[in-house]
């Protein structure tokens, strides 16, 4: 295929939506280049070493302070790549924190993988509603929608976890539904997966997958045993600075926490968030329910449909906070542009 000069209609349909994806998301990092392009600040650190993600028992430092977790994770991230131990420094799994922190030890910009990665969703999110519903439009409506949706500015200009994992299950999702025999690419995908924040949103897609998969009667033992045994490699990899050590006594220590002080303190608080947030989000969650119920039992859009309603319900007993929305979001507007497409522009 000649880039330049596409053939075929479809060839146009793919290249033309590439251009306009590529255009929008151009003008996105430059209306928000203030904060994708700000500078490595070395004081972070220091601030880190005192924040309250550092673990005092002797009650040696007395000056603390409060950080958010944006330059908690870029300040920890910035030890990882200057050969700190991962797991002396902040419990979240390391990658996408040794990502910030060699972007600002080299390049001095520690939101640059964010660029990156911003990119990578929209043409994730634009090949999966063009792969599912069969349609170039959904997948290149969806992409442009979620751009101008404030979670989504969110999670690309603060150096959070949350789009970096949603770029590996997004990716993960796509290889397991349409590229299933590519069994390393699969499990880096769900590796990075398991190694960019607390794995829990991981586990309910595995999950939903392989029901989905085990319904439909395409489930192979040998092959998924395999690709959990790899991701599983790939993610000790990134603690690869901390061996010899025993992995699975820190991961128990790691989900113990999470359990302990990721809880809501009161039930519902992310149902207030989300339903009197941005205008958009409680159409479109009433707009994937309308079209789950139309949808035969595990067929490949009823997937689609149900995996934002299982997040969103796990995520009220989570405590609240919009960036969570980012594992739903993508799901939700292919809901809402499949409607679209199917009654308002035939």
């Amino acid at each position: 295929m000649n880039l330049l000069n596409p053939s075929s209609p479809k060839q146009r349909n793919n290249f033309v939506s590439l251009l306009i994806l590529t255009f929008v998301f151009i003008l996105f990092v430059f209306l928000n280049r203030q904060s994708l392009f700000q500078k490595f600040n070395p004081k972070v650190v220091d601030d880190y070493l005192r924040s309250q993600d550092i673990e005092d028992r002797e009650n040696r430092i007395k000056d603390r302070i409060f950080m958010s977790d944006s330059d908690i994770y870029v300040a920890s991230g910035y030890l990882y790549a200057n050969g700190a131990d991962p797991k002396d420094f902040n419990l979240h799994p390391p990658f996408i924190k040794y990502l910030f922190g060699y972007s600002s030890k080299y390049f001095n910009l520690p939101l640059f993988p964010n660029i990156i990665l911003g990119a990578i969703l929209i043409l994730e999110i634009f090949l999966l509603g063009k792969l599912v519903f069969k349609n170039t439009l959904i997948g290149l409506l969806s992409s442009i929608l979620i751009m101008f949706d404030p979670v989504f500015k969110e999670v690309t200009t603060y150096a959070l976890l949350d789009l970096g994992q949603m770029v590996f299950i997004l990716g993960f999702l796509i290889t397991t539904l349409f590229y299933n025999k590519n069994l390393l690419l699969r499990a880096i995908l769900l590796g990075l997966s398991f190694a960019s924040k607390f794995y829990s949103p991981v586990f309910v897609l595995l999950g939903l997958t392989y029901i989905y998969e085990i319904y439909n009667k395409n489930f192979n033992l040998k092959e998924e045993l395999l690709v959990l045994f790899i991701s599983l490699l790939i993610f000790s990899l990134t603690y690869v600075v901390s061996f010899p050590f025993n992995i699975f006594f820190y991961q128990a220590r790691v989900i113990k926490f999470m359990l302990s002080h990721n809880g809501a303190t009161e039930w519902g608080g992310v149902l207030k968030m989300f339903f009197t947030g941005y205008f958009l989000w409680p159409i479109l969650f009433l707009v994937n329910l309308f079209l789950l119920f139309k949808e035969k039992l595990f067929s490949l859009k009823f997937l689609i449909f149900v995996i934002p309603v299982v997040y969103f319900l796990i995520s009220t007993f989570q405590l609240p906070f919009t960036r969570y929305f980012i594992l739903i979001l993508p799901f939700l507007y292919l809901s809402l542009t499949s409607l679209i497409c199917k009654n308002c522009l035939k």
